[in-house]
């Protein structure tokens, strides 16, 4: 339910008396500007120029996690706030610096075209089958899949990592990521259809061999391996893990950066 707009008893922000005139009504999701009056230990209070004083959480002032938010913030501090959450009985009102700095992040990113862009960010924390990855103080989630397995095992936490865009939902501010299509993009122009070269394999299946060509992963099907499936149907009695063969690209697929390929006759 929104909250009605009453002037409040601060000198500083005369903005709410200009909200009441129009017979404006607070909501979240609302901007206005605002003053820090007060610092405590787990909050800090924000006038807005409403007559209840507004609580911004500590966890609400910055998306970078290396800011203290007491350095930061201070008495008579001004800026935009965001209303964040409004009580039901309207005895508290909640803001947030941290999601409109988000927001601002996002439109600014929103302007650069997207399906061509590669991002380089680091990886922040494990999420469930992926990984959030940070960029610019904005996080995407990005599949384990989506990783190289060099990427997945090293400790390196201050390591950047090359991302392109698959998914983009705008209206949720959500992105999903991909550090194989990056990187498949950067090699792609140095793999050609028909040319050969060597690959080194890396597992094993019933029905194919995956192996890594030029740091990208191909897949070489058991048909292109021997017209007679059936007698080569153990391809572990033929090929050993970290082994090299020749083998020749048949087929790119430049949207999910896939490759397939043949034995070299």
């Amino acid at each position: 339910m929104p909250l009605p707009t009453v002037t409040s008893k601060f000198d500083f922000n005369k903005f709410g008396l200009i909200l009441s005139k129009y017979s404006y009504q607070i909501k979240k999701n609302d901007i206005l500007a605002g003053i820090i009056i007060g610092v405590e230990s787990n909050y800090a209070l924000v006038d807005l120029g409403l007559e209840q004083i507004c609580f911004l959480p500590l966890k609400e002032i910055s998306i970078s996690p290396t800011i203290d938010p007491r350095e930061f913030l201070n008495t008579n501090f001004v800026g935009e706030f965001l209303i964040l959450d409004i009580t039901n009985n309207h005895s508290r009102i909640i803001v947030s610096l941290k999601r409109l700095e988000s927001i601002y992040l996002w439109n600014r990113l929103r302007q650069i075209d997207f399906t061509n862009m590669t991002i380089y960010a680091k990886i922040e924390r494990s999420l469930g089958k992926g990984k959030l990855v940070i960029f610019n103080g904005l996080r995407f989630f990005v599949l384990n899949s989506n990783i190289p397995k060099y990427y997945l095992r090293t400790n390196n936490k201050n390591l950047f990592m090359p991302f392109k865009f698959l998914e983009v939902k705008d209206s949720f501010h959500i992105a999903h990521v991909s550090s194989r299509l990056a990187i498949f993009s950067k090699v792609n122009k140095n793999l050609s259809i028909g040319e050969s070269y060597l690959g080194n394999i890396t597992s094993i299946r019933d029905f194919g061999i995956f192996m890594n060509v030029l740091g990208i992963k191909c897949f070489l099907h058991i048909s292109e391996i021997s017209q007679k499936p059936n007698k080569t149907s153990n391809l572990s009695l033929l090929y050993k893990l970290g082994h090299q063969i020749r083998i020749k690209i048949i087929y790119k697929d430049t949207e999910r950066g896939r490759i397939s390929v043949t034995l070299e006759s």
